[in-house]
């Protein structure tokens, strides 16, 4: 799977994520921190590449007008944060656990709302 990680993860999550077999960048790596998130979705449609975001209220409402445009959608993962470990390098691993996890039960995910377990 290609995936987008949003600011708000540890970079380190994007290299196991690679580890783990999967093509993943963060926002950091392509030197969009602080870009629009309007952006930040228009790149990974680009690059089709799943994102992965704490950012609920803004994504969802990129994918409602994107879809009522009908532009290009990805799918889009919520996470939240809180349910992580506290610290880079816990969250970065178990961020990237779930996601590998999330992985095998959506092969071929929907372009669109997804919520991380």
């Amino acid at each position: 799977m290609r995936f987008l990680l949003d600011e708000m993860f540890p970079v380190a999550a994007a290299a196991e994520l690679r580890s783990a077999g999967h093509d993943a960048t963060s926002v950091a790596d392509l030197d969009l921190v602080a870009t629009p998130d309007a952006e930040i979705f228009g790149r990974a449609a680009t690059d089709d590449r799943v994102i992965v975001t704490e950012n609920f209220q803004d994504f969802a409402t990129l994918l409602e007008l994107r879809s009522t445009r009908e532009e290009r959608l990805v799918p889009v993962v919520f996470v939240r944060k809180s349910s992580l470990p506290k610290g880079a390098r816990r969250m970065s691993h178990a961020l990237a656990d779930r996601l590998v996890r999330w992985c095998e039960k959506n092969p071929e995910p929907y372009r669109h709302a997804h919520w991380l377990d």
